[in-house]
């Protein structure tokens, strides 16, 4: 199974850090932004990082990586365990629930 690489970009410490006065400011501008680039915007307040701004499309696409990523874990666990079942199995449990 091929996985999506996500568009999501690292945080440019430069460009993509503002205080919060500013952020509430400019926030149309920076929601156009993280669209765009696909880079998050740390938001800061008094100083301290406060916030992370996220696309919607972007943070979906990390909430199903994240969910795929939690499915490995169980199933590598499952196989130290013992746990593990053969792919005929597996097949006909994807068919008993719906899903294949």
């Amino acid at each position: 199974m091929r996985t999506r690489k996500l568009p999501i970009r690292s945080i440019d410490l430069i460009k993509d850090v503002m205080p919060l006065s500013e952020f509430r400011s400019t926030i149309a501008d920076c929601f156009a932004r993280t669209r765009r680039t696909h880079r998050p915007i740390l938001v800061t307040q008094n100083g301290r990082s406060a916030s992370v701004v996220i696309d919607v499309a972007d943070f979906q696409k990390m909430r199903e990586t994240i969910e795929l990523i939690d499915d490995v874990r169980a199933a590598e666990e499952e196989i130290e365990r013992g746990e593990e079942i053969s792919q005929n199995e597996f097949e006909r449990e994807l068919l008993a629930e719906g899903r294949l």
